[in-house]
């Protein structure tokens, strides 16, 4: 794991108030979420990034020291920052966990081994968002975790969609989701890169609102 000086102690320090939205990042890459999160938007201040790539976390590095990304610690391996405590000293800090987490499983440009892939990020991600509790999961994947196939169903023998099987996970520990496909071609780019996002919310915060 990789840490920023200031950011040493076992229970991290991070600004909690009313017109805060405090994020966790799972999966950063190379912070280009982030940045839009900090930049397009308002009230929102990421108090820890989770990526477990070391060139992905040099930038995350310099674009902090650079001040266009908020000063935060940096973990490396999800599967460590749930087995280490890290996830653990986070539980009640945090608004909303974003993350894309790895697409290659399901990509149609793949082998599309699904959850068989180790690759799978599904479950360390879950386990994650069950530990923290947040208020909102921000999640991304490639469309074709749609049709990627998981296990049978218990009650009709056929075999569900991992995305299903992602739904459930999720109202199992408490969340309501919706989801949507959009591209880059959505918003006027010349390429399409179409993208499937998930917005999960606890079922105590659906006040019924359009997402």
């Amino acid at each position: 794991m990789v840490y920023l000086e200031g950011f040493l102690s076992k229970k991290p320090s991070v600004m909690n108030n009313k017109k805060t939205m405090n994020v966790l990042s799972l999966f950063t890459g190379a912070g280009g979420g982030e940045l839009a999160f900090q930049h397009l938007l308002k009230g929102f201040r990421t108090v820890g990034y989770v990526e477990y790539e070391p060139y992905p976390q040099a930038v995350i590095r310099q674009r902090i020291s650079d001040g266009l990304l908020d000063n935060a610690p940096i973990f490396s391996d999800i599967k460590d920052f749930i087995e280490e405590g890290w996830a653990e000293s986070y539980k009640g800090m945090v608004d909303v966990i974003t993350g894309g987490f790895p697409c290659q499983p399901f990509s149609v440009a793949g082998k599309q081994a699904g959850e068989d892939d180790p690759r799978n990020m599904w479950p360390a991600t879950i386990e994650t968002i069950r530990i923290i509790k947040p208020k909102y999961a921000f999640l991304e994947n490639v469309p074709g975790l749609l049709s990627s196939k998981s296990s049978m169903d218990e009650i009709t023998g056929r075999p569900i969609s991992y995305c299903t099987t992602i739904f459930r996970d999720l109202a199992e520990v408490g969340y309501n989701a919706r989801w949507t496909v959009l591209g880059a071609s959505d918003v006027g780019a010349r390429h399409r890169r179409k993208r499937l996002w998930i917005l999960a919310y606890a079922k105590e915060y659906d006040d019924g609102c359009s997402y």
